[in-house]
């Protein structure tokens, strides 16, 4: 096989396919330039997600006849002169590929006009060749329309997913650049309807229009300055938290990243003070000199190289610890005396207020006599274990308030209790799902609950799903939804807390997963929240009731996650130990 030098064209779309992955690729790279051109105004418009149009049209400082032609050129920029220019960037489309590679795989039009000029300048571009350069009447400033993206590549067309997911993409970078820049006026549209909005302003404002009110007012300013970098921004307070990090926004010099050193140090800032598996809200912006920081090590620019990122990791660490204060120290009080061990001699301190532990309880009467009941009988258990013969569990007391300690001819049994009633409602709302015949609980009064466009979207497209477990739902205005009634299971739960965590659960899965995946990921996500959680009380007879049911269950090994729920210890592990 020969080596051969591959022609324009096809480098040109092969360059494409490197910059344009999909509609929302070409949002970030136009709204880009328009930030550069110094734009205060920006309107997105979209129609079948970015298929048949995307056009960006900014105020900024427009081109010239000349640059507007130039700027359709491969490594034409304006931002950076030479190989030395790179460590000090500061603008975000240096490279002068966005434009060439959008035009190289649709029709694309720009008309752009100086301030100082008369006309406006249209150039009209088909798959990267220049077809028509004229005058236009336009005010100052550029407009791009992006028309039939990849129509002369079929098999990247192919590739894209629905409209919703497409768009959950585009929401998602304009929602980044709002945070970005939020002294910028945004605006988005979606097959003419306006979708997201935000007049310009400070963060706060930015984090309104695109959260909701609610969450806009819980949140805390952060700002830390040291000589070379700084940190500001918005976190909630330990009294807020997510399922996901969805809501979680990163910068660096006012561009998005992905950066496991920021994660990590805001996880660092609020650790001890949030329930496992939660996670707080947030939009940071680091500010760092532009030679501390490589961000030319991904063809999207989402990943940048710190080169002294202990020293970030300390600044956001200890810009969130400062700004929380003390919310953050009276939450981990309060969650390290929740956890704090049994005083020598008394019974430990119970969770919730409730009464003491059933396994802190004296035993009058002797073990036996005390605390053997009738056996809990358990099909499903003796169908795993085979040989025909019934395996009978009787609950001895709570570990830890954690764990049921039960017996059984075998030996010893340690069954998760949390996980236990996850198997046993993941079941139970499957059916439920399956019959259309859900147990919901009516809500005394409508709750209505605000969520941002990419949420609201994913949960519209499982209203079926939800109703058939239980919810009652409506639209109420943009992004929002009344709850009206939820699964009887779920009835002490928080409704707003609840259709928030489960919107977010559902983005989080991914815009790619497929509507079964998405399905699964509800069910789970149900089933976890309704299930007894480690560290409450149980008492002996719902510790029963909790092991009857399981019993019950297809598969009483494994939680919905895949985890175990039970541990046998046998009589021969036992005895062994002994030395009988």
């Amino acid at each position: 096989m020969s080596i051969v030098i591959l022609d324009e064209e096809t480098t040109t779309k092969i360059a494409a396919g490197e910059v344009i992955e999909r509609p929302a690729s070409v949002v970030k790279e136009l709204v880009e330039n328009a930030l550069d051109a110094g734009a205060r105004r920006i309107e997105v418009e979209v129609r079948e997600a970015g298929r048949e149009l995307i056009r960006v049209t900014d105020d900024g400082c427009g081109m010239t006849r000349e640059d507007a032609l130039l700027a359709l050129q491969r490594y034409a920029t304006s931002k950076i002169r030479s190989a030395e220019d790179l460590d000090s960037v500061t603008t975000f489309g240096f490279r002068g590929e966005a434009l060439p590679s959008i035009a190289a795989v649709s029709h694309l039009t720009m008309v752009t006009r100086r301030a100082e000029a008369e006309a406006a300048v249209q150039v009209t571009v088909a798959g990267g060749e220049v077809t028509e350069v004229e005058e236009a009447g336009a005010p100052a400033g550029t407009q791009i329309s992006v028309h039939r993206l990849f129509y002369n590549t079929p098999a990247r067309l192919k590739f894209l997913k629905s409209d919703n997911v497409e768009m959950g993409h585009i929401v998602e970078a304009v929602t980044r650049f709002v945070f970005s820049h939020p002294d910028v006026s945004f605006a988005l549209l979606r097959d003419g309807k306006e979708i997201l909005r935000h007049g310009g302003g400070d963060l706060r404002a930015a984090v309104l229009s695109v959260w909701g009110r609610e969450l806009a007012e819980a949140m805390v300013p952060v700002s830390l300055e040291i000589p070379t970098m700084s940190v500001r921004g918005l976190v909630s307070s330990p009294q807020i938290h997510r399922a996901s990090r969805n809501r979680q926004f990163m910068f660096v010099n006012r561009r998005w990243v992905r950066s496991r050193t920021l994660i990590h140090a805001l996880d660092e800032a609020y650790r001890g003070a949030l329930p496992e598996r939660r996670h707080p809200a947030a939009v940071l912006l680091v500010e760092i000199e532009p030679g501390m920081v490589d961000v030319n090590v991904h063809p999207t620019k989402a990943e940048v190289r710190l080169r002294r990122e202990w020293e970030v990791h300390h600044l956001v660490s200890r810009a969130v610890r400062e700004a929380l204060g003390g919310q953050l120290s009276a939450e981990q009080g309060e969650l390290a005396r929740m956890s704090a061990p049994p005083t020598p001699g008394g019974a430990p301190r119970p969770p919730h207020g409730g009464g003491p532990a059933p396994s802190a309880q004296p035993l009058p009467g002797g073990w036996a006599g005390t605390l053997a009941a009738p056996g809990v009988m358990s099909p499903a258990f003796r169908a795993e274990r085979g040989g025909g013969e019934a395996l009978e569990l009787r609950p001895l007391a709570q570990l830890r308030q954690t764990y049921i300690l039960a017996e059984s001819a075998q030996g010893l049994l340690l069954v998760d209790q949390h996980r236990a009633q996850e198997r046993i409602y993941y079941e139970r709302f499957t059916q439920a799902r399956l019959t259309q015949k859900p147990k919901r609980q009516s809500l005394l009064s409508p709750t209505s609950v605000q969520l941002g466009p990419r949420e609201a979207a994913v949960l519209g497209k499982q209203m079926d799903d939800l109703l058939a477990l239980g919810f009652e739902l409506e639209p109420f205005g943009t992004d929002a939804y009344l709850v009206r009634a939820v699964p009887a299971e779920l009835a002490a739960s928080d409704p707003a807390t609840l259709v928030k965590d489960l919107a977010e659960e559902l983005t989080a899965e991914g815009s790619d997963s497929s509507v079964e995946r998405k399905r699964e990921r509800l069910l789970i996500t149900l089933s976890c929240r309704s299930a007894v959680k480690a560290g409450e009380s149980l008492t002996y007879e719902e510790m029963a009731e909790l092991l009857r049911d399981l019993g019950a269950t297809a598969r009483p090994y494994t939680c919905p996650h895949g985890w175990p729920i039970v541990m046998t210890i046998s009589n021969f592990e036992i005895d062994r130990k002994f030395n009988r």
